[in-house]
């Protein structure tokens, strides 16, 4: 089967079962790997234990 007769397949797929096909098809989509400096961001925001502002209290001014 080639990726074109799964495009022309779709188009037969009712409405109502889209949805249901997306979260299907999502996980065959291979997830990126994370950069260093994002892996070592996110570590960092981890170990972060200051304490956080609320969005009310920020003078948007």
């Amino acid at each position: 089967m080639s990726k074109e007769a799964l495009k022309n397949l779709i188009e037969l797929v009712p409405d109502s079962d889209i949805d249901t096909l997306y979260k299907v098809v999502i996980k065959f989509i291979p997830e990126v790997e994370p950069e260093q400096d994002e892996i070592e961001a996110l570590a960092e925001a981890k170990a972060d234990t200051s304490e956080c502002i609320s969005h009310e209290d920020i003078n948007w001014d």
